[in-house]
């Protein structure tokens, strides 16, 4: 029964790392996974592909479909009341929704403009997700789960300042720069929740699940998402002391 499970949400689902983090989850047979979506239908279809995937069995029945725009406060206020009236809480948040599209303007003019590009980006990415956790902390304050009352971000190694100055190639500073930025943004968001509800005996933390082969880059990660999805799981999961206010990454190295 989902009640006797801990409840997670994880957005942006219906593919990649939400995707097989939610495979993960429910095939342990301990988690009722809230598969959300922008699109419903995309979240069932995501669902029907799980159940039907043999190389990691899971039972459809620990899988829940759930529209929720992260760009939408309407869209994100129906999924709260929609968990509020189904499941009366949530034990864990996994904040994975997130976009990388052009990260520079059209040197003729065509196309969004740099201002559009970086509205959208932390649109979705750093305003979508501080919306989304505002408005499930009422639910996940309910929480009773011994794992409960968890928020996780995903993040990336791309986010590191340090990184950025220091490193080559992907790493470098002169790459992707609005995609970046917004996970910079985010990181400092994870730690303000990490702070303000640490006394209320939250786990807040972040993942960096490395470069991973997504529709997010196009297919081009050195990666498969099941793997990065490990590092999501993590981050959602694993005890206060190793994960809380910090993100985290698959080596298990010093977090950052």
């Amino acid at each position: 029964m989902a009640k006797d499970k801990t409840l997670v949400l994880i957005t942006g689902a219906n593919q990649g790392l939400g995707f097989y983090a939610a495979q993960q989850l429910a095939a342990t047979g301990e988690y009722h996974v809230l598969l959300g979506s922008r699109d419903f239908s995309k979240a069932e279809k995501a669902i029907q592909q799980l159940a039907a995937d043999s190389s990691l069995k899971v039972n459809a029945q620990d899988l829940e479909p759930i529209q929720i725009d992260v760009t939408s406060d309407d869209s994100i206020k129906a999924a709260a009341k929609t968990v509020e009236d189904n499941h009366g809480k949530l034990d864990i948040l996994m904040n994975n929704a997130g976009i990388a599209g052009a990260q520079a303007a059209n040197a003729d003019g065509t196309g969004p403009s740099l201002r559009e590009l970086y509205r959208q980006h932390y649109d979705t990415n750093v305003f979508g997700t501080a919306v989304v956790t505002d408005a499930f902390l009422p639910l996940l304050r309910k929480s009773t789960a011994p794992t409960g009352k968890r928020i996780a971000f995903t993040s990336s190694g791309l986010s590191s300042l340090e990184w950025a100055l220091e490193s080559p190639g992907i790493y470098s500073g002169a790459t992707y720069p609005v995609y970046r930025s917004t996970k910079t943004a985010l990181n400092m968001i994870m730690v303000h929740y990490a702070r303000l509800l640490e006394e209320e005996g939250f786990v807040v933390s972040g993942s960096d699940p490395g470069y991973c082969g997504t529709n997010l880059n196009g297919y081009g990660g050195v990666k498969h998402p099941r793997e990065g999805a490990k590092v999501l799981i993590r981050a959602a999961t694993d005890v206060k002391d190793k994960v809380h206010g910090r993100v985290v990454d698959e080596e298990n190295k010093e977090p950052w």
